[in-house]
């Protein structure tokens, strides 16, 4: 049986950002993965070409506004089915908002979750995810997920992918459709995943591809491993503060099978 090791000895790599991760890995009792990005690309095409249709998603979501009413100028053309919804929601739960903005909000969100459940169905595994999932867990450690995606989505992945074994006794923690406020950068995910493991926040790492994801860990002072697959993404992360970037899934498998080496 695996044990991990209580103190384990930083990791050395040539990369700064590798080297840099491997060591918040070493440190961690349990990884904290947003969703769509590190683990899964969530709303990639069914056509198999690798391209994204969250742009159509986001569409779809204005043409609910559409059927109220005029669409802003600033919500008209976003392709971030996420923050076309956080706009509407947000308009919704602002006082005196008129019924028909809580409408929007509500099919909004029915329309949104959806598509989610749908996606899932055929989301493609981001490269290496999968087996650092499963050397993770081989490691003894603990897993869970932070996402503003729809945590039956989450669910519905990991079982597509035969990974919820993985995950038994993690928390997953989605949208809270209670009050999508709370989606991150807001840290409440962050808070429900620590109050699950009873772990320590420095014992966490996030895993995640936004300045959103970036923006809830430091509020609760999580250590934070940015990833993202196009360097405009890394840069994003970067120029927000993330002092740890890589652009690849494959790096993080590989220090999590270092630490094994570790292990007696």
């Amino acid at each position: 049986m695996l044990y991990p090791v209580a103190a384990p000895a930083p990791v050395q790599a040539e990369a700064p950002a590798v080297r840099s991760a491997w060591n918040l890995l070493a440190r961690a009792q349990c990884i904290v993965w947003d969703f769509d990005g590190p683990m899964a690309q969530l709303f990639v095409s069914e056509h198999g070409d690798g391209s994204s249709e969250a742009h159509l998603i986001a569409d779809e979501l204005i043409a609910v506004a559409a059927q109220h009413g005029p669409v802003p100028d600033e919500v008209r053309g976003n392709t971030d089915p996420h923050g076309v919804f956080r706009w509407y929601d947000r308009l919704a739960n602002r006082p005196g908002a008129p019924a028909r903005a809580r409408a929007i909000a509500v099919e909004m969100r029915h329309a949104l979750t959806a598509r989610e459940l749908k996606a899932a169905e055929h989301a493609t595994p981001a490269p290496g995810a999968d087996r650092l999932v499963r050397v993770w867990h081989g490691l003894g450690r603990r897993l869970a997920v932070a996402s503003n995606n729809h945590a039956d989505a989450v669910r519905r992945y990991l079982e597509r992918a035969s990974l919820e074994r993985y995950f038994a006794g993690g928390p997953v923690i989605g949208r809270c459709d209670a009050d999508t406020r709370r989606m991150k950068p807001d840290p409440w995910v962050l808070t429900e995943v620590v109050a699950a493991t009873g772990l320590a926040v420095a014992d966490h790492v996030m895993i995640g591809d936004s300045t959103a994801d970036l923006g809830a860990a430091d509020a609760v002072g999580m250590p934070f491993i940015g990833y993202h697959r196009t360097s405009a993404g890394r840069e994003a992360l970067a120029d927000a503060g993330a002092r740890t970037v890589v652009d690849s899934m494959v790096v993080l498998a590989d220090g999590a099978a270092t630490l094994g080496l570790q292990v007696c």
